[in-house]
């Protein structure tokens, strides 16, 4: 990487897992700024090595500004680092629902890139997709490339729209594997497996199902049928699945969370005020 700096406004779990994954790959501490409210996470933070602060502004000072909060304390941390970050700077934001068109209201900055990373990046097996304003340039891109993978794999794309699609399906997705997961294990134990058993088995399945699909072009439907033998085990579980309705409940817990994510979005551009910009 280029000798850039990086700052993180906010520096919770994911800021936390990003500065780690720069570490990891050679990125001197000195250049990596982060802020955080309490004393306490300051420290946490010093402790990495990197550059610790109470001030949001000095670390909206770098070549990068990376934007990590809440999205209900969004607007008011813009506001106390006005003027702090600089002309030339790019600004990342990690913020959910935070469309680019606020972003560039309320920064006064053109050059934003909207990301969605997910939970799995802390053990860089991540996934991020990210969206690009017009002014983002081919070097800032490339600095947000070096940057996200760190964590795992990213794709950009040019419909922000896909941002908040993706905030549904691989941010909130890990919880939803997780939640499957545990029922899955619970099941095998229900009908007698241990339970080391049971979690051994099941996660193989998971990851070698998973592993399956990516290295086979062709239809998903196409591995269940070569599990799937007329009145056998497989046909019965998957009808049983069927009966409960197991696909339309994860379409509904997807789009909730979609849903959701562009009333955070709503709420956001609401608070922004009347001289909310147009995208650019």
């Amino acid at each position: 990487m280029e000798n850039w700096s990086i700052g993180f406004v906010g520096a919770g779990v994911m800021a936390e897992t990003m500065v780690q994954g720069l570490l990891a790959e050679g990125v001197a501490p000195g250049r990596i700024v982060a802020s955080h409210r309490r004393a306490e996470r300051v420290a946490e933070l010093a402790a990495l090595g990197i550059r610790a602060t109470l001030d949001n502004r000095e670390a909206a000072g770098a070549d990068v500004v990376v934007i990590s909060v809440k999205p209900q304390t969004l607007l008011g941390v813009l506001a106390g680092i006005s003027g702090a970050i600089r002309p030339d700077a790019l600004v990342v934001s990690i913020v959910a629902g935070a469309r680019v068109r606020v972003l560039q209201t309320t920064t006064g900055h053109d050059r934003i890139v909207r990301c969605m990373p997910n939970l799995p990046c802390r053990i860089r097996r991540g996934m991020t997709v990210w969206s690009a304003s017009a002014p983002v340039t081919a070097e800032d891109r490339a600095r947000v490339a070096a940057i996200l993978g760190v964590m795992g794999k990213h794709i950009e794309v040019e419909d922000e729209g896909h941002v908040d699609r993706a905030t549904a399906v691989n941010g909130t997705g890990p919880a939803i594997v997780a939640h499957f997961v545990k029922a899955f294990i619970e099941a095998a134990g229900y009908i007698g497996e241990p339970r080391g058993v049971a979690r051994e088995t099941v996660l193989e399945t998971l990851l070698g199902t998973a592993e399956m699909i990516r290295q086979n072009e062709g239809h998903i439907a196409e591995l269940i049928d070569e599990v799937t033998s007329p009145g056998g085990t497989t046909s019965r579980a998957l009808q049983v699945l069927k009966n409960g309705r197991f696909s339309a409940v994860l379409t509904e817990s997807v789009d909730a969370a979609y849903q959701r994510t562009r009333e955070l979005g709503d709420v956001l551009e609401a608070a922004a005020g009347p001289g909310l910009t147009q995208p650019r």
